[in-house]
């Protein structure tokens, strides 16, 4: 009896103390700026092996850091321009960056550093991207719910391209005119904030007039 009331009582801790991973949000936690003494080397995947005199020497000595928003080529292969500038511009024996600074420094995988890295006062990243070297990496959110942004199937449709073979006419969502797919004021019109329809009824219901240029 005593054996199993010990067991039943592990089971319940086992079940309150493990911590429910969806409930848990993910934080990413920053430790702040500091100055790169030296850097000794690059490797294929675009780390920089360096030393970091504010940290102590088991941290700070040979330490690998990652340029924050920088994704390198999964090819090590197709990294190699990339890396021959950036030898050039750490590793020169003549013109070396009077100071090089990891900004907005966050933790990594494997030990490894991820920071936004200046040189001189200019970002490193901004600087590849200048250069055609690299592309920055942008996340785009997505809306909690995508279904719901989308219009009935019995609401005028939007194309993002305005001559869709299907859209005979189009408007401009702030107008209260509508055109011709191949008038020339339809031509110039934003697609992203235009609308199309494929009978002059459709366009007419919505309370819009045609165009006096076009006469659809």
């Amino acid at each position: 009896m005593i054996s199993k009331l010990t067991s039943l009582i592990v089971i319940i801790f086992c079940i309150t103390a493990t911590p429910n991973p969806k409930s848990a949000p993910t934080v990413i936690e920053l430790y702040g700026n500091a100055k790169i003494s030296t850097v000794h080397r690059l490797d294929e995947h675009v780390r920089l092996y360096c030393d970091i005199s504010d940290f102590p020497p088991i941290i700070g000595q040979d330490i690998p850091v990652c340029i924050k928003g920088l994704k390198p080529a999964a090819n090590p292969q197709d990294n190699l321009k990339l890396l021959m500038f950036l030898n050039d511009l750490f590793l020169s024996k003549n013109d070396k960056p009077e100071k090089i600074m990891l900004k907005n420094i966050q933790r990594g995988e494997q030990f490894c550093l991820v920071a936004d890295i200046e040189i001189d006062g200019q970002d490193l990243c901004d600087l590849l991207i200048e250069k055609k070297l690299a592309q920055k990496v942008i996340e785009v959110s997505q809306p909690k719910n995508p279904a719901s942004n989308a219009p009935p199937q019995n609401q005028t449709r939007t194309n993002s391209a305005p001559a869709a073979a299907d859209a005979q006419y189009i408007a401009s969502k702030s107008s209260k005119i509508y055109h011709r797919s191949t008038c020339t004021h339809a031509k110039r019109m934003d697609a992203s904030k235009s609308v199309t329809f494929t009978t002059r009824d459709a366009a007419e219901s919505t309370g819009r007039r045609p165009c006096k240029t076009c006469k659809p």
